[in-house]
């Protein structure tokens, strides 16, 4: 596919797939260009070979940690699992497309999760095929992670850097995805975890343009609730830059320092600091959270959703349910939420049921309610669905995607339940990227989230009811 002067190579399947891998739409951030914003790739003359992903944006391999965590809990071998290689040269993109289909088909660009520290961009549960099949080219991005793409520094001329790479990569899909057979005027962005926040920070950032139709959100929701102080944001990165540089805080020396270096220095400096994106006149005048207690939001039309046990897989021996009240649960609120949790069978599942309504479910149903109280349409969903010999994990986060993308590992034990779940997923997340609404014949009319509250639950089948844990969230949050 030629784009300009470059030829792009890619890879057909069997299935008549085209897939483009490592599209690079940045200069290398490595060196002076560190910690500023990416400067677009201009392309080059001559023949581009795309049938190779690009390595990951610099991690400690955290997101390769998470398959291996979660995949022990369960009894598989993590060695079934392997991660790719890490390099600050690392801002490119994927494109899944059928360049024989005869109309502009609408694009999904997805933003892997991680935690803002880890994963990649061509995960084998982002593959897009399944997806193309159904009409939509699907586009995969990354975006520099950790302190490589979060660093706040007093003599940097911008903040939230990662969010200006994936703003870059949305440029590049709106210029060029036509190419590749996509609508530039039809672009949903969807994420999972990390992805889902930046997802929806990419939406309401000036940087996007007004480019986003819309967005899927998936196991998001804390930014709501919480979002860093950009002044301790600064007083990390100098404590960083200190660190490296024996006492001295000058950036330009910070960007000639090793890359294994600052990431060494950053797992101590910010060991107990999430990074997501900060206050920031130009990238992000409002965070979620003050737009959420100002009550104003962008009506986009969204798909939200989390699934029913996001923290059980995190739980450690070392914790209690105490701590968490503690910690997390106003004195007014204390009584009733240890009523309300006293019909679990045991502390384990209190914890995960609170910690899931905490940091997932209960934000995300606030911003559903924001979208429609500002006139927007929201569509809610809880995911159920517990594969055989997954107990300990339950409902895990990120237990949906290979539904999403009909992309199920060989690992992972799957049955016709399993098939059946992912015909109708595909029918809803296809038909509302290609249309707007979700909808499917087989599982029937997904209700927006209005007064009525109805949600969909994907468990065996779907079905439609009122949220089972909106009195949770009312109890959490005092309503």
């Amino acid at each position: 596919m030629k784009v300009r002067d470059t030829l792009f190579v890619g890879q057909r399947d069997s299935g008549g797939v085209e897939s483009f891998r490592g599209i690079p739409f940045a200069l290398p951030p490595v060196g002076e260009r560190r910690w500023r914003r990416p400067i677009p790739w201009q392309g080059e003359r001559g023949t581009y070979d795309a049938t190779e992903f690009a390595p990951a944006c610099m991690q400690t391999g955290s997101g390769l940690a998470w398959y291996h965590g979660m995949m022990r809990r369960v009894g598989v071998d993590p060695s079934n699992m392997e991660g790719p290689r890490y390099s600050e040269d690392c801002l490119y993109l994927n494109i899944w497309t059928d360049l024989d289909a005869e109309d502009k088909r609408p694009v999904l660009i997805f933003i892997h999760g991680g935690s803002n520290t880890g994963g990649w961009s061509y995960e084998p549960n982002y593959h897009g095929e399944s997806l193309v099949r159904r009409n939509v080219v699907v586009v995969t991005v990354a975006y520099r992670l950790g302190v490589f793409g979060w660093l706040s520094h007093p003599d940097m001329e911008a903040r939230n850097l990662a969010l200006y790479d994936l703003a870059l990569s949305l440029d590049w899909v709106y210029q060029h995805i036509a190419d590749f057979g996509g609508d530039p005027n039809r672009i949903t962005v969807s994420g999972e975890s990390a992805g889902a926040t930046n997802a929806l920070h990419l939406a309401i950032s000036p940087l996007s343009k007004g480019r986003i139709n819309q967005v899927i959100h998936q196991s998001g929701g804390w930014p709501l609730d919480d979002s860093p102080d950009p002044v301790e944001a600064t007083a990390r990165g100098l404590e960083l830059a200190s660190k490296v540089l024996n006492g001295q805080t000058d950036l330009n020396a910070l960007r000639r320092a090793p890359p294994e270096r600052v990431m060494e220095a950053a797992g101590a400096v910010y060991a107990d600091f999430y990074f997501d994106p900060i206050e920031d006149p130009t990238s992000l005048p409002a965070t979620l959270e003050a737009m959420a207690k100002s009550g104003n939001f962008p009506a986009l039309p969204m798909m939200i959703g989390t699934n029913a046990d996001e923290r059980l897989m995190y739980l450690t021996a070392d914790g209690s349910l105490e701590q968490l009240l503690t910690t997390r649960v106003g004195p007014v609120q204390r009584a009733q939420v240890v009523s309300y949790l006293s019909g679990l069978e045991d502390e384990w599942q209190q914890r995960n049921y609170l910690g899931t309504g905490l940091d997932f479910l209960c934000p995300s149903l606030e911003l559903a309610s924001l979208i429609e109280k500002n006139g927007g349409q929201a569509w809610v969903y809880r995911f159920d669905r517990v594969r055989p010999g997954f107990d300990p994990i339950g409902a895990y986060h990120g237990a949906e995607l290979p539904y999403v993308f009909d992309r199920h590992d060989d690992w992972l034990p799957s049955s016709e339940v399993d098939d059946h779940l992912t015909k109708l997923m595909l029918d809803y997340w296809t038909s509302f990227i290609t249309g707007g609404q979700p909808t499917s014949e087989q599982g029937g009319h997904w209700p927006e989230w209005s007064t009525a509250q109805r949600t969909a639950l994907f468990n065996d089948g779907v079905s439609f009811t009122e949220h089972p844990d909106l009195k949770l969230c009312r109890l959490i949050r005092g309503a």
